[in-house]
């Protein structure tokens, strides 16, 4: 079977409802470059425009934020062709959640050597609850955003980009 995609262009009342939510974000003291990639995926993405809207609403905002973060960071990494995938046999897996635990932790040390979370995400340009969400969670944070926030902090990639950051 063949999946279609189905596209989502907003409407004359989202588009007005959306700039509504861009100037509230903005209120909020939310980075622009953030804020502007939220607007421009929101107008293409029905997820992102509902999530925007939820934000509006008061609806657990750091939340959405973090899941705003989340989609714009997979917009931006969208692969020009196909790519494939590193295979990790079974028996491997406590390895590789190791090295992740010792990751984070690294990553976590770096940020509090820096300033700390709030500091961290200002200068990377990324939501506070984005940035904590990625050091607590079990999951590594996409290359592209670690990229960013070794540029942020003026350190070299290789200091916290690994060969298998997804």
């Amino acid at each position: 079977m063949k999946w279609q995609t189905l596209m989502f262009r907003t409407t004359a009342a989202q588009k007005i409802k959306l700039a509504e939510i861009v100037v509230e974000m903005n209120r909020h003291g939310i980075p622009r470059d953030f804020i502007a990639a939220v607007d421009e995926l929101a107008r293409v993405d029905a997820g992102v425009f509902e999530l925007a809207e939820m934000w509006f609403e008061g609806e657990d905002r750091d939340e959405c934020l973090a899941d705003l973060q989340e989609l714009v960071d997979e917009s931006e990494e969208l692969p020009k062709a196909p790519a494939a995938k590193p295979y990790i046999p079974f028996d491997e897996l406590d390895d590789v959640g190791d090295r992740v635990v010792r990751f984070k932790k690294h990553l976590r040390d770096l940020v509090d050597r820096h300033g700390g979370v709030s500091a961290v995400a200002k200068k990377v340009g990324m939501p506070q609850p984005s940035l904590s969400r990625l050091l607590n969670s079990a999951s590594m944070p996409r290359r592209t955003t670690l990229y960013r926030i070794a540029n942020a902090l003026g350190v070299p990639e290789a200091e916290i980009v690994t060969d298998w950051v997804a």
